[in-house]
């Protein structure tokens, strides 16, 4: 179940009553968000320029990251391939009863993808291309996706837009067990882009193989995380000692990517209970 809200650039997006939680940033505003939380930290532009550019987008959704992408690649002149999944066709669908202001005009790669349709690895999948524009979506739960579809795609990403919902209502796609399936897909100095800023993000992140920044605050004190893969991580002084050395930075586990959520939060609980008040002990980390 969805409904209607609006943000605060004024663009729509919706609030899932299953998560609690809006699909983008009220304070920030949904296509705001997208471009400074994804297109902007990632270097999209960057990449069009050079050549092609493939980003795999980490939960679909409403298709407002997708489509910043697709405006960066016309106004570029750059070829874009964008791979994404979604566990809900219906929330495409209903993106395009919105309003979308001036995004309006890229409502048309969201009906071509949604007319051409096929199955594959299993998954129904939504197909667009144009010759310069191609998009492919797999409509299913994120696990099962990349699990099945991964060693068609590694080292075959240049930039990652990893936009869940948040991760505690949803540490499945957090865990370090899903990144390191992410970052087998993405090539050497590919860049991932997320919101989330909590410890044991970026410390998945880290164990996965990518080096973790600070990204923007938008709509938000705390800042997004950006991580680049094989890559350098540049933390601040104390927010870097505070990842190495903090408990709470303990990271999601899920090892078959097939968990439920509640096992995914208390088994990560129980791991900080038995470091705080018990005795150090190496745990399934």
């Amino acid at each position: 179940m969805i409904r209607k809200i609006i943000t605060a650039d004024g663009s729509p997006t919706f609030f899932s009553e299953e998560y609690g939680e809006p699909y983008h940033s009220v304070t920030a505003g949904a296509f705001r968000e997208s471009e400074e939380k994804f297109i902007k930290p990632c270097k999209v532009v960057e990449f069009l320029k050079k050549g092609d550019l493939k980003i795999l987008d980490v939960c679909f959704g409403l298709g407002f990251n997708s489509m910043s992408a697709v405006k960066a690649a016309l106004e570029c002149g750059g070829k874009l391939l964008i791979v994404g999944f979604e566990k809900d066709i219906e929330v495409i669908k209903a993106s395009l009863e919105l309003d979308w202001g001036d995004m309006s005009v890229f409502k048309g790669f969201l009906r071509g993808l949604l007319r051409n349709r096929s199955f594959e690895d299993g998954f129904l999948t939504l197909n667009y291309f144009d010759g310069k524009i191609g998009i492919k979506v797999f409509i299913g739960e994120g696990r099962k996706v990349v699990k099945k579809v991964h060693k068609n795609f590694k080292g075959f990403f240049d930039v990652v837009f990893h936009d869940p919902f948040s991760p505690k209502v949803n540490p499945e796609l957090w865990t370090f067990d899903f990144f390191k399936y992410v970052s087998e897909m993405v090539k050497e100095g590919g860049v991932l882009a997320t919101y989330s800023s909590s410890l044991p993000v970026r410390k998945a992140l880290l164990m996965a193989g990518f080096g973790v920044r600070e990204g923007v605050a938008v709509g938000r004190k705390s800042k997004s995380t950006v991580a680049v893969k094989s890559g350098k991580s540049l933390l601040p002084g104390k927010l870097k000692k505070k990842l190495e050395t903090s408990i709470f930075s303990v990271p999601y586990r899920d090892p078959f990517l097939n968990d439920p959520p509640a096992l995914i939060r208390n088994r990560r609980s129980g791991c900080i209970h038995i470091l705080e008040s018990v005795y150090p002990f190496e745990c399934w980390y």
